[in-house]
């Protein structure tokens, strides 16, 4: 008998912490280049109960940008604060099942704002989204990197070079190789390899370098076994294989 109410009361927290739909939402971690013109189509933050979305804010050479000021259309569905002061970061939670709004995101020492729709989904939820805008903010290191003096490498459109540059989002026929450095990762993709890696690759020279968020780089070189990385003024071989 005993037994017999420990399960039905396991049953019953079961159902209780279990959602609507009957299953948990998949998570969601990825990252989205953005620009500041007012056609940018706004990006969409996938929400969902009892969960948290952190939204992530950088500039086009990898570095944080501050977040200034932010509004939420329906506070008492959402819920969102900064992670801290001078955070380049929001968190968003949802205080209904299901709801809707948009957020309006003002960045260190740039006057034109970005805007995003927010919406509860049960089936698909936003654990991290990190989004690059392009342009300079106040902690930028460097300028991005450039393929030739009049053709800057960092696009905002080139979510290809972005999703091998964070490692979300990786084209489903690209293909995983092996390198014998934990710091440098590889793709075969179209005809090309796509390097990760937060130190520079000097070979081959690569056709396409694109910064993503922490500065951390991809690169796109030629078919080759063998890359010369450049670290902390060091130059080693990274080796490539299947």
């Amino acid at each position: 008998m005993i037994q017999d109410y420990r399960r039905r009361v396991d049953e019953s927290q079961k159902a209780a912490a279990t959602p609507p739909s009957g299953q948990f939402p998949h998570a969601i971690s990825d990252a989205k280049r953005l620009t500041l013109d007012a056609a940018q189509e706004p990006e969409v933050l996938l929400t969902g109960p009892d969960t948290v979305s952190v939204m992530a804010f950088y500039d086009q050479t990898g570095a944080a940008w501050p977040i200034a000021s932010y509004v939420i259309g329906k506070p008492n569905s959402f819920q969102v604060y900064a992670m801290q002061e001078g955070s380049n970061q929001l968190a968003v939670t949802p205080l209904v099942p299901h709801g809707f709004s948009n957020i309006v995101v003002s960045l260190v020492g740039e006057s034109r704002p970005l805007v995003f729709e927010v919406r509860t989904n049960s089936l698909n939820t936003h654990y991290r989204r990190d989004f690059t805008v392009h342009g300079l903010g106040p902690n930028a290191t460097s300028r991005p990197l450039q393929t030739r003096q009049s053709e800057p490498v960092a696009r905002a459109s080139d979510d290809v070079m972005m999703a091998f540059a964070t490692g979300a989002d990786i084209p489903g026929n690209a293909v995983r190789l092996s390198t014998d450095n934990g710091a440098v990762k590889a793709w075969s993709y179209d005809g090309a390899i796509y390097l990760q890696s937060a130190d520079a690759i000097i070979s081959p020279p690569a056709s396409r370098i694109l910064t993503g968020p922490g500065q951390v780089k991809a690169y796109r070189i030629r078919p080759t076994s063998v890359a010369l990385i450049s670290s902390n003024g060091r130059v080693s071989k990274v080796r490539i294989s299947q």
